[in-house]
């Protein structure tokens, strides 16, 4: 098997789909237990439970990017239509100059846009609603993209077989590869980005709502649990009623791992605790739906 066809079978569609959905689920994930002060490495997802989470992640975003890729492909291809031809040359070399120029300009200042991007990044995760700094990568993904249409419209009629013609032509696609990278790399980081958004986004908002949708947790256990989560009923049925003494009602399950329960009050508020259970027989937990 040949260099060529190892890369190929390695970076195959469908492995890079599934490692970009992986890389997503990820995102949101660890952000959204971050946002309790949950570790993410402690969870111990498996892979398929960050793929599971993909879609809450990427939704939105990719479905924004399809309206406006429809919508700028459609404007671009009519553009290209109405100055077809050898009469048009003057105007397509006239276009393209406003489209390659002011996109120039933005890839040359991309290093300080993005600069920009990550101190904003740099500030903590995005606040309900918000998505701080997603425009940049979006500005430098449409400036690339528009410089690659200008190049088009500039090299679309240079068909001559003289050498300078075909050494053009070689330049044109080396560059459209480069923007095309450009494009691909400018949007990854804003899918991810807003995969950041979302996760803390929609831990705040499962908070705000008194995590509805999550099982409510009672505890039965054999020893009494020292704990700082407030609005927690406790019930002490004596020693003489069976092995489990003391009943703790008031949890919600905030996630369970083969070894542990994390555990939160139903009006959890930001700062109090997450209490974290290891799952050793010591206690008896019974989930209930809300």
């Amino acid at each position: 098997m040949s260099f060529l066809d190892k890369a190929a079978y390695i970076l195959a569609p469908g492995t890079v789909i599934i490692g970009l959905l992986y890389f997503y689920g990820s995102t949101y994930t660890d952000t959204y237990y971050s946002f309790f002060g949950v570790p993410p490495g402690d969870l111990q997802f498996s892979v398929q439970g960050y793929l599971a989470n993909s879609p809450q992640a990427i939704f939105i975003p990719v479905l924004f990017l399809f309206a406006v890729g429809l919508v700028l492909l459609t404007l671009l291809f009519t553009i290209e239509h109405v100055l077809a031809g050898p009469r048009n040359v003057a105007r397509r070399r006239v276009a393209a100059r406003w489209f390659m120029y002011p996109s120039l300009v933005i890839l040359l200042l991309s290093p300080w846009v993005l600069s920009e991007w990550l101190t904003m990044g740099a500030q903590g995760p995005a606040s309900v609603g918000e998505v701080r700094g997603s425009s940049a990568p979006l500005v430098i993904a449409l400036a690339a993209a528009l410089y690659l249409f200008g190049l088009r419209l500039s090299y679309g009629d240079r068909r001559a077989p003289d050498t300078r013609a075909r050494t053009g032509r070689r330049l044109w696609l080396v560059a459209a590869v480069v923007l095309v990278g450009t494009v691909a790399a400018a949007l990854f980081v804003f899918v991810a980005r807003h995969a950041t958004a979302a996760g803390w986004s929609d831990a705040a908002i499962d908070a705000g709502k008194g995590f509805r949708g999550h099982p409510g947790v009672v505890i039965h256990s054999r020893v009494k649990i020292a704990h700082e989560v407030p609005g927690i009923t406790y019930t002490d049925k004596g020693s003489g009623v069976g092995p489990y003494r003391f009943r703790y009602t008031g949890f919600v399950a905030l996630a369970k791992t083969p070894t542990h329960f994390y555990l939160v009050a139903r009006d959890w508020q930001t700062g109090q605790v997450v209490l974290v259970l290891p799952d050793d027989g010591t206690f008896r937990a019974e989930m209930r739906p809300v």
